[in-house]
């Protein structure tokens, strides 16, 4: 049952933190240009240049779920 509920509430955490950079996607976008952004509790918890640098950061912190991102302002064309 206890892992039931860890799953749950990993999920709505995840969620909502989700919804939050949604929410502030614009915002963070023009902050954190060309930077890795890790949101976690609403929150940007570290940020880095590169993607192993903001892996570190996390390891660093003992955060072991984030929201990880490439911020960029400049938008990309994904051709499939």
């Amino acid at each position: 049952m206890k892992l039931k509920e860890d799953v749950c509430r990993a999920f709505k955490r995840s969620y909502s933190d989700l919804k939050w950079f949604e929410k502030n996607y614009d915002r963070l976008k023009r902050r954190y240009d060309g930077r890795w952004v890790a949101v976690r509790d609403t929150t940007v918890v570290a940020s880095s240049d590169t993607f192993e640098g903001i892996v570190a950061s996390l390891k660093e912190c003992d955060r072991k779920h984030a929201i990880i991102e490439y911020m960029q302002l400049e938008q990309v064309a994904l051709i499939f």
